[in-house]
Order: C-alpha cells, then sequence, then structure tokens
C-alpha cells in the first residue's frame, strides 16, 4: 500500500517525533519471547527473532525497500520478497534473499542474493504506475515442475489501472494474467468498484497449489456504506476471492470483515487508514489474516486473526454486499503485535510460513513495507507457531 501524500507527510511528522524512543536503529538484533495463549484454540506464538534494517540498502543499483510479499522455497532454503515501487526508483522487482535459522540471543539478519525484474507483456518493462506489487506466493508448476511467482497488483484506480494477478517465470518474463472477477476491475464509475489504494494487497496458495487466494485491503464502493464513514464504524468487508489456477479464473468468495478503525484511542479528527495487509493460509479450511490500522493518535496497529472459510456464504456472484444478507467469515484473535515482545511495530505487510523449527513446529515470518521512507524501517520478525 502506498499512502497518500497526506497521510505520509502526517505519519513522517508523528514518527519523527517518535523516533528517539521507538528503537527502530539500523541494529540487527535477535529475540525471545513468551509464548501467547489464543483464546479459542490451541495455538500460540512466540516471538524468535527480529531484525531492523538501516533505510536506502542498495543491492544491484536498486533501493531495498516496500517488501509487500512474502514467501518461501523449502527446497532451495531461499526466500522471495517482492518489492511494491511502482517503478518511481526502479523496475517492479523481486528480490531474492537467505534467512539464517532464527533462535533466541542470535544475530539475525537477511543476506541478499539476487534481484528478479517484473517485466510486462513482450517482456517490455512495466511503464511508472502501472503496476503496484503487493501480495506474492510461489507456485510449482503441477505438469514442467517448474517455480514461478505469482503477484497481484493493486493497479492504480486514479489513472484507470484495473488491479490484476500475474503469473511470472523466476526470470521475471511475464507468462499470464488471470482473469479476476468483473466488480474486482469495475473502475471509472460513481460509488463502485475498488477505490483507490485499497484493493488487491493479499495472496496465498491453497495447501494442495490449486487455487490462490486474493484479498482486498478494503471494500468495494459499493460495499461500504454510508455508515462506514462515522467514527469507529466498521470498514467495510473485503471481499476474498478463489481463483482456480487451471482455469485462470474465480470460482469462490468469501466477505471478511476488518475491526474498527482505528486499533485503540481516537482523536476527535485526523487521518486514519485500516485494512487488510495479508493472508496466509493456515490449513484448506483455515486463513491468517494480517489487519494494519495506523491513526495520528496511535500510530501504526498490527494484528493477527484466524478466519473460519467453512460457514461463509460465497459472495461472488453478489453485486452488493448489504448487512444481514450474507455470511461473512467467522474469525478470532491471534496476536496483538504490540503484544508480541517486538520493540517497535512497523509497516507489516508481509507474511509466509518458513522451514519447521528443531521443536518440530512451523515458523512464521513477517516483514514491513518502509514505504522508502527514511522515518520507517524494514523488519523481518520470525515467530515459532505451536
Amino acid at each position: 500500500m502506498q499512502p497518500s501524500p497526506s497521510f505520509t507527510r502526517t505519519r513522517r511528522a508523528l514518527l519523527g517525533a517518535l523516533a528517539g524512543g521507538a528503537a527502530v536503529g539500523a541494529g540487527l538484533m535477535a529475540a525471545g519471547g513468551r509464548a501467547f495463549g489464543l483464546g479459542a484454540g490451541p495455538t500460540a506464538l512466540r516471538l524468535l527473532a527480529h531484525a531492523s534494517l538501516t533505510s536506502a540498502v542498495q543491492f544491484k543499483d536498486t533501493t531495498v525497500g516496500g517488501l509487500s510479499g512474502l514467501a518461501y522455497d523449502a527446497a532451495s532454503q531461499l526466500w522471495y520478497a517482492l518489492s511494491d515501487d511502482r517503478g518511481r526508483r526502479g523496475p517492479p522487482r523481486c528480490y531474492v534473499l537467505r534467512l539464517p535459522p532464527p533462535m533466541a540471543g542470535q544475530p539475525w539478519a537477511p543476506q541478499w542474493v539476487d534481484t528478479i525484474l517484473l517485466r510486462g507483456p513482450g517482456g517490455k518493462r512495466f511503464r511508472e504506475d502501472d503496476v503496484d506489487p503487493e501480495g506474492l506466493a510461489l507456485r510449482r508448476n503441477p505438469v514442467t515442475g517448474e517455480l514461478t511467482l505469482l503477484w497481484v497488483s493493486e493497479g492504480n484506480i486514479r489513472t484507470r489501472v484495473p488491479p490484476a494477478l500475474y503469473e511470472s517465470g523466476l526470470d521475471g518474463r511475464l507468462l499470464r494474467e488471470l482473469t479476476l472477477p468483473a466488480h474486482l476491475r469495475e473502475i471509472g464509475r460513481s460509488n463502485r468498484g475498488p477505490r483507490n489504494n485499497e484493493t488487491l494487497e493479499g495472496l496465498t496458495l491453497t495447501p494442495d497449489g490449486r487455487h490462490a487466494w486474493v484479498a482486498m485491503e478494503g471494500a468495494l464502493a459499493q460495499d461500504r456504506g454510508r455508515a462506514a464513514m462515522l467514527p469507529r464504524a466498521e470498514p467495510g468487508p473485503c471481499r476474498f476471492t478463489r481463483i482456480d489456477l487451471a482455469s485462470g479464473r474465480a470460482d469462490l468468495q468469501v466477505a471478511y470483515q476488518p475491526e474498527p478503525m482505528p486499533f485503540g484511542p481516537t482523536m476527535p479528527s485526523g487521518p486514519a487508514e485500516s485494512g487488510v495487509a495479508e493472508i496466509l493460509m493456515r490449513d484448506e479450511h483455515r486463513l491468517w489474516v494480517l489487519e494494519r490500522a495506523w491513526s495520528i493518535s496511535t500510530g501504526v496497529s498490527v494484528r493477527l486473526y484466524e478466519a473460519e472459510l467453512p460457514g461463509a456464504t460465497d459472495t461472488l456472484k453478489i453485486d452488493t454486499l448489504r448487512a444481514g444478507r450474507y455470511e461473512p467469515v467467522r474469525k478470532r484473535l491471534l496476536l496483538d503485535l504490540r503484544d508480541s515482545g517486538l520493540p517497535h511495530i512497523d509497516n507489516f505487510e508481509a507474511m509466509a510460513w518458513g522451514p519447521p523449527l528443531p521443536s518440530g513446529h512451523a515458523s512464521l515470518v513477517i516483514c514491513t513495507d518502509d514505504n522508502f521512507n527514511p522515518l520507517q524501517v524494514t523488519q523481518f520478525a520470525a515467530f515459532e507457531v505451536a
């Protein structure tokens, strides 16, 4: 997500005032953490390690930043991180990196390996602002065995560039654009379709690799309703859409209701932003959802939820979502990152499963988008999931 100019100016001022006490300097560090029980369920998360990178890290003639998508390939033990640079500081790109095993008390830092420059149709470079890369998943082609990059772009509604779901080779060449439902691409009509900077933000694969789920950051204009403009009101349902990767078309959609914005005390006035930052399949029936909110009074807040897909209404053919006429996914809070042990919470937008830990438990890694802002940082954090 790229904030609006007014949002960026206000947030920079706030971050500058807080920078002295935020402990977000250039150091790389690891941390042990306590486990957090999660209410109605056996899941617990424990912070294992975290790293805060210096701003403006240079690698292969690019500025490392804007990391909005993350994926791990177990076969090569390599990580892939998608930058949301719209072509303003360099071509749209995906970084290849290594992360050491996260262990409490040990230094933890990414090692940059390569850069994949993402190209458009015919091998041509995307024009500036044509794509806004946000979500990333790795797909293993069931026929050829080829590893490819699935990635979503928010597009640019103001310039009438619709959101999109792409598949690219590891050499950056565009293999195909998959077909999104018409209501996710409807632009140019008043009070309808996706709103600027609140379109496709999350992407994940199903465990069997046959489908991809894509998540809208915010509600479609016709789904939002007037009540969403009121203080502490729910921001409107986000549509999560399942894409069949064989046909390249949508076959299921559910509605997810984010929390009212922002998380915490509010001020009488001032900018506030809230929505879905990333999704990740826990198993075939459950999605993990990263919600992020920001306001001038609270700064950045990030929460991790678990959403249950069974029982939710299929909204794929519903033009407008009206309260009481559909059933959204059920959700429960897993973790508020303010309670995780992290010394600083920034703009977390990326989330991926990592390699199994020596304990046999799963590892979860999340990452921030620093918006190429010198007052923000790129953060990596690793958790043990038990």
